[in-house]
């Protein structure tokens, strides 16, 4: 079989372009690993700050810690924490 000088520039171009999109993939997976996530430890600590005296239930979501517990007052209070940056979220 005879390739044309155009299908041998499509075949190396295609092959090409798969090797440039393994970096790519390898960079933001590196990122991800970068970034920090909040422990659960921390998630308290942030909870106590917020006004919590006692934590009943603690849970990780995906992305954020859902914290249950009570206030000094025994009002129940209710929290979800960004796991990335330790942020509460409305």
């Amino acid at each position: 079989m005879r390739m044309t000088r155009r299908t041998i520039c499509l075949l190396a171009a295609l092959g090409l372009s798969g090797f440039a999109a393994g970096p790519a993939r390898a960079s933001k997976a590196k990122i991800r690993e970068t970034i920090a996530i909040i422990s659960e430890s921390q998630a308290r600590s942030i909870a106590w700050s917020a006004g919590l005296v006692h934590v009943e239930e603690i849970l990780r979501y995906g992305d954020r810690w859902e914290i249950a517990g009570r206030s000094a007052d025994h009002d129940e209070m209710m929290l979800d924490i960004d796991i990335r940056n330790g942020r509460i979220l409305d």
